[in-house]
């Protein structure tokens, strides 16, 4: 039940969010909410194929800090939020104009993509608080969070 509970915040979040970026950069279209929640479910299941770079980049980090709860820390925001800005930037090339260009989509088309982008990598942390939360504070790494 509690997984449940976990990808359903993060759908709504990931959904909440892309349905953001759709008013910033495509206001000028419609049907906003059909495609948030496309989008939202997208970046859902990216969470999930990513998760495979996530567990091998958490293994082999937490292999050369050891463990603990600042190792934890470090392990997470050393593999997590490089993972997602280039999950982020996936959602980006379905999002923002002109953005499918390489040096676009590495680095953004402009401050407010790149906003919209640590944005989505913050909504996408915050989301994982219940769990950590859940476990005692302990800062879980690997494939678990997605």
């Amino acid at each position: 039940m509690g997984a449940l509970l976990y990808f359903g915040v993060k759908f709504l979040a990931y959904t909440a969010w892309c349905s953001f970026g759709l008013y910033q950069f495509r206001a000028d279209q419609q049907s906003y909410f059909s495609r948030s929640l496309t989008f939202g479910f997208l970046r859902l299941l990216l969470g999930f194929f990513f998760g495979v770079l996530i567990f091998i980049a958490s293994m082999a980090m937490m292999s050369a800090l050891g463990s603990g709860l600042s190792q934890n820390v470090a392990t997470y925001l050393l593999v997590y939020v490089p993972v997602r800005w280039i999950e982020w930037a996936i959602m980006a090339v379905l999002i923002v104009p002109n953005s499918a260009s390489f040096s676009a989509w590495a680095m953004g088309t402009s401050k407010k993509d790149r906003l919209w982008r640590f944005g989505g990598i913050a909504i996408s942390c915050l989301a994982d608080i219940p769990v950590i939360a859940s476990l005692g504070g302990v800062v879980p790494v690997g494939r678990f969070l997605c």
